[in-house]
Parts: C-alpha cells; sequence; structure tokens
C-alpha cells in the first residue's frame, strides 16, 4: 500500500526488488514480505527495523551488494569508535563488501560477513553499533545469490559495480552479447557484422530478435535519460538483413578434435551446444525425437510471434556450420542413452527441455473431456497444424506467457461463417502480478481478448462428455505473507464462466519418461536432473545436462546461455581442464580518435523507434507475423540513440 498506492509504483515499469526500511541501520525487505504489515513487531522478525520511519525502494537496477557497502559505509563514518566491536568490525565488514564488488570476492567472504555481523550487533554497546550490520545480514539473507554471482562468476545482476561492467547492456545479456558493437555495425550500415557478432554468444539472433523477454532493455542506460534503446528489435534487423544479404552457405567449422560429443535433443539449449562445441573443432551428433528441430520454438511458440520459416533457417546455419542432427531418433525407443555411449561418444549432454504440461487437479478436470484441452499441447497441434476443435466461447486458465499465446491462438482458428470468438483468460494474479510479458498482454487486449484477474478455479463443469464451463471464486492474495505461492480465497465468491473450449495452461514441466527406470541420473522432487551450477555436470562422469530439463521453464535466452555454458564446461572436461567455467566481461580501451568516431554517430534527442505491427482488426484473421521490423532507415536512426556508455579511453 505505501509503495504502489501511496507512493505510485515503480517508475519506467520495471519491478520492484526491496525496500530498506528505517534508515541506514535498516534491513532490506525483499519482495516476498510485500504484503507484511509496517510496526515494530513485523519489521523486527523479518531483519529490519521501523527506525526514522522511512523507505528507501530500489528496483532490478539496484546491486544489493553495493547497496549493503553503501550504508555500511554510513554507519562506520559514523561510529564513535568507543566500542572495538563496531570500530573494527564496520571496518572489516567495509573492506570485504568493497572487494567483493571489484571482482575480488573470495570463498569464504559471505560467511565471515555473517559472523563479524553477528558479533557487531549482538556486542556493541549502542544502538547504531547493534543495527548497522542489518543491511548486510539481510542482503545476505535475501539475495545471497546476488554475493555469488559476484564472487564466483565475477557478474553483478544489477548492472552497476563498474569494475565489472563495460556496459549495462552487455553484462546483462544471459549469453554475454556484445550490444553496442552490433548496434554500432548497424549505425554504420554493416548488417552481416552486425549479426556475426551476435552469433559470437548466440547462434540465434534471428530467433531472440523477436522472442527473448530483453533483459539487457531494462539495463540500458538510455532509459534514464528517455526511453531504452530498441535492442530486441535492431537484433531481429540484423539477422534477418544477414539472410537476405548472404546467399552462400557459411563453410564448416574445422574439425580439430578426437572426442565425439552427442547432445539429446534439438531445442534451444542443444543446439547451442553443439554449434559451440563444433566451433571449437568436436564433432557432435544432436539426436532429436521430433521430424523438425527447434524444440519449443518449433511447436510451442505461436507462428505470428515466431513462424516456423525463421526457426528452420537458424537451425540450416548451424547445420551447415557442420552440426549433425538425426531426427525422429527418440531415446528409449529403439536405443537408450547406454547405446549412443557405446558408438564412441565421449561425452553426453542432455537438453530435452520442459514440454508436458501440468495438470491443476480440481474438481471435473478429466483430460478425456471434449472441448478440454492443455497449454502446450494445444500450441504444438496448432503450430504443426494439426485438426482440432475449438467452440464459439473459449476460456483459458493462466497467467503467463504460454496462456496467452494459447489464448491468441485459439483466436486465430478459422470459425464458421468468419463469425468471431470469444476469448476469456482467467487468472489467479492481479494486474500487477501477472507474469506474462507485458507487450503480449497489450497485444491480446488489442485483439479483443477478455481478461479477468483474481480469480481462482473451483471446478471444471461437464455435461455429455463435453465442457460447458467453470466455477470460479475470489481471490484475495495469491502469495502468502512469507512470499511463498499460496492463493486465498474470498469465501462465498462463486462465479460462473460458460464455455465450450477450456485451456488449461497453468504451467509445464520436464518429461522425464525416456529415461530408465534404473536410471542412475539422480534427480530432484520436481523431477528434473541435478547437476553443479557451474559445470553442469550430472553425478555420472561424462554426463551433462541442462535448460529447462533441469531448471524448469524458463526464457529463450536462458536456455541459449545454458548451452553455451554446456560447451565450455564439455570442452574443460575433455581437456582435463579443472578451472571453474567464468565469463568474464573484457574491456578494451579504444584510441581517442576512433572513440570520437564512434560518438559523432550517437543521437541525443531522438525518441524511441516504434516497431512497426499489423493492426488487430487484420492480424487475428490468420498467423501472420505480429511485427513487420524496422526498415533500414528506421534501424539506423534507432540504433544512432545508443550512448556507447561500452567505450574507455
Amino acid at each position: 500500500e505505501v509503495i504502489f498506492d501511496i507512493g505510485g509504483g515503480i517508475p519506467k515499469g520495471r519491478k520492484f526488488k526491496a525496500v530498506q526500511m528505517g534508515g541506514p541501520s535498516g534491513g532490506c525487505v525483499s519482495e516476498k514480505h510485500l504484503n507484511l504489515s509496517v510496526d515494530y513487531e513485523s519489521l523486527q522478525t523479518i531483519g529490519s527495523i521501523m527506525g526514522s520511519g522511512g523507505m528507501v525502494v530500489m528496483d532490478e537496477n539496484n546491486c544489493m551488494v553495493e547497496i549493503a557497502r553503501f550504508f555500511l559505509n554510513f554507519t562506520r563514518t559514523e561510529s564513535c569508535g568507543k566500542c572495538s566491536p563496531c570500530r573494527l568490525g564496520t571496518k572489516q565488514m567495509l573492506e570485504i563488501l568493497t572487494r567483493i564488488t571489484e571482482g575480488r570476492g573470495r570463498e569464504g567472504d559471505i560467511d565471515m560477513l555473517m559472523q563479524i555481523g553477528e558479533a557487531v550487533k549482538q556486542s556493541a554497546l549502542c544502538g547504531l553499533g547493534q543495527t548497522c550490520p542489518k543491511p548486510v545480514l539481510s542482503t545476505i539473507n535475501y539475495f545471497r545469490d546476488e554475493y555469488v554471482a559476484h564472487i564466483q562468476e565475477k557478474k553483478c545482476p544489477g548492472a552497476v559495480c563498474e569494475s565489472l561492467v563495460i556496459s549495462a547492456c552487455h553484462h546483462t545479456c544471459p549469453v554475454d552479447t556484445n550490444v553496442p558493437g552490433y548496434v554500432a555495425a548497424i549505425a554504420r550500415g554493416d548488417y552481416v557484422e552486425a549479426a556475426e557478432i551476435v552469433r559470437e554468444r548466440n547462434p540465434f539472433p534471428a530467433i531472440c530478435g523477436r522472442i527473448c523477454h530483453h533483459p539487457c532493455e531494462i539495463k540500458c542506460r538510455r532509459g534514464e535519460l528517455d526511453e531504452p534503446v530498441a535492442i530486441r528489435s535492431l537484433k531481429r534487423f540484423a539477422a534477418d538483413r544477414y539472410f537476405e544479404m548472404t546467399k552462400k552457405p557459411p563453410p564448416p567449422f574445422s574439425t580439430t578434435k578426437g572426442q565425439k560429443v552427442a547432445v539429446i535433443g534439438a531445442g534451444p539449449t542443444g543446439l547451442t551446444c553443439a554449434y559451440y562445441l563444433a566451433r571449437m573443432g568436436y564433432p557432435v551428433t544432436v539426436f532429436e525425437a521430433l521430424s523438425v528441430g527447434g524444440g519449443m520454438l518449433m511447436v510451442g511458440v505461436p507462428e505470428f510471434r515466431l513462424p516456423k520459416a525463421i526457426v528452420q533457417e537458424e537451425i540450416r546455419y548451424i547445420e551447415q556450420r557442420g552440426v549433425e542432427i538425426r531426427y525422429n531418433t527418440p531415446i528409449n525407443v529403439n536405443f537408450t542413452l547406454e547405446d549412443i555411449k557405446k558408438q564412441g561418444y565421449s561425452t553426453l549432454f542432455i537438453a530435452c527441455g520442459a514440454q508436458k504440461s501440468q495438470r491443476i487437479g480440481i474438481p471435473g478436470e478429466d483430460e478425456h473431456l471434449k472441448g478440454l484441452y492443455y497449454g502446450l499441447s494445444f500450441l504444438r497441434d496448432v503450430k504443426l497444424e494439426k485438426e482440432i476443435y475449438v467452440g464459439k466461447q473459449i476460456v483459458v486458465v493462466g497467467g503467463g506467457n504460454v496462456a496467452f499465446d494459447v489464448a491468441r491462438s485459439a483466436l486465430r482458428i478459422p470459425w464458421k461463417d468468419g463469425e468471431q470468438r470469444e476469448v476469456h483468460i482467467v487468472c489467479l494474479e492481479s494486474k500487477e502480478e501477472l507474469p506474462a510479458f507485458e507487450e503480449e498482454v497489450e497485444e491480446a487486449i488489442d485483439e479483443g481478448i477478455f481478461i479477468h484477474h483474481s480469480l481462482g478455479i473451483k471446478k471444471v463443469l461437464s455435461e455429455g462428455g463435453k465442457v460447458r464451463g467453470i466455477e470460479t471464486l475470489a481471490v484475495s492474495a495469491v502469495f502468502d505473507e512469507e512470499g511463498r505461492f499460496n492463493p486465498s480465497y474470498i469465501p462465498d465468491s462463486e462465479g460462473y464462466f460458460p464455455a465450450d473450449t477450456i485451456i488449461m495452461s497453468v504451467g509445464q514441466a520436464p518429461d522425464l519418461s525416456f529415461l530408465p527406470p534404473d536410471s542412475q541420473l539422480e534427480r530432484t522432487k520436481w523431477e528434473t536432473l541435478v547437476v553443479k551450477a557451474n559445470t553442469l555436470a550430472t553425478n555420472i562422469p561424462g554426463i551433462f545436462a541442462g535448460g529447462d530439463f533441469v531448471t524448469g521453464p524458463t526464457y529463450v535466452i536462458e536456455s541459449i546461455a545454458a548451452g553455451r555454458r554446456a560447451a565450455v564446461a564439455i570442452d574443460k572436461y575433455l581437456q582435463d581442464d579443472k578451472t571453474p567455467v567464468l565469463f568474464v566481461d573484457e574491456k578494451e580501451a579504444i584510441p581517442p580518435e576512433e572513440m570520437e568516431k564512434e560518438l559523432e554517430e550517437v543521437e541525443e534527442a531522438k525518441p524511441r523507434v516504434k516497431m512497426p505491427t499489423a493492426p488487430p482488426e487484420d492480424r487475428i484473421r490468420d498467423f501472420r507475423e505480429i511485427e513487420l521490423g524496422f526498415s533500414e532507415e528506421k534501424a539506423c536512426e534507432e540504433a544512432k540513440r545508443c550512448l556507447r556508455c561500452d567505450l574507455e579511453r
């Protein structure tokens, strides 16, 4: 209420991250405690204080390690020095925090910070000393992963720490794409070079130029001035121009290594791993169960967002570079993982994705009912142009991207006499909590889809083996006070939605059915494989796994990042290199005359170029691609808005 109602929420559409309560000695409160009452006792229980009553609200562009360092620097300066716990403890903690933010963190630093912080809190003589460790202890408690990223990966999730960051967009990209480099290449008209710069880290520029969730744009420093650079759209422009201008097939990578590598699954993770291993000189074979490659890119993302022809073109490029893909080769049908290993493959990478729809488990939910579908299988059938029955009144259950893809796909399936369908999305989340992409939500509304927030499904109603609607309950809260997913409902708030088609789209999960029951591969309780975070190695030597198959459903760029990490890890394994996998931004000085030339291209007072789209009344008639792409003139105009914050003298 204080942050979003009274304060007006987070500017520029950014996501809430934390709030620091009560002054410099107050703890940082994470998102999971947003619904907590602001009173003395409640704040004490979560490691914060009422203090001066102030709130410092932080979004995803803040670094929690730097925040802890900033506040501790203040309290260290304010320490009177009378007692040694405060005088020495604040100095020691500040030295450790400074070292971490400069990329010189060491294993054991987090535990040391906690030990010193607890000692200062318990033994300092005054209130300042007793509370000053709270920013450190609370950020470790709620944002420990950011400390780990700084120490182990040399990454600052907030893209704030200058010693680690070249440019915020480059640093934030999960695959470390040199964003300023390819944007600058577009600005000077070198589109092929721009596409090749992207492929240094990402073999799918045309795909990511269409469906990436573009975290780089959230961090773009141009956004502090007016609006972020349209990074994703520029990537698409460069990739499309590359395929238009380059007609000659690229040569295959040279095979210089003797060890063969097998990859299970031709989705984005598997193909990325195969591509970079081939680039390193390894002979690679990808085994794919379907007759087409691309995984969810091919069968799970609607045609109007990602045309099949684009996916096929990107896969063809990977094959031309020397990656062998064996289609229609499901594992555990004609042969097993052991059979693959016996064919002389030195290592194996499993990247089978998360292609199984989750059930809700409510009364009346029967998958044999006519008119009841599940999100992923529905999208797969639509994308592969299978015949599918969809009625006139459609209810889609869910609030994520899959639910919106399903609703918009159902709207486009031809209906008799050209009559328009009525599509409703029913979701637990409020408008502010909705997990789907904002642009996709806006496009769905433009297309006439109705969205009903804060409603849970009580029962599926049916008659004669056919669905006839759903019964709903109003939701009072989706998450409990500890931030756990635990919806609560308002009594006696039942509602009814008539429907002849219901599509459940509440999540997806990995499908481990291809693994034999006696498989030695270690699994989690969520039925994903257990791997080492840094190397993606399983408990069996020589077998690696990554992507949605390990993490659960995530974004395409995260899947690509997992594939690239796996390629580096497999190379280290085969070369008997025991050092960890590490991707570090490399700063490159540039001569002053070249810098001035680059900066001449920067447009400092230009609004963001908007992506042209097909009008809603036309695009809902079929599955044509919605975004039309930049013209050469508009692409160069937008590229020149980049502030080139990567340049150093």
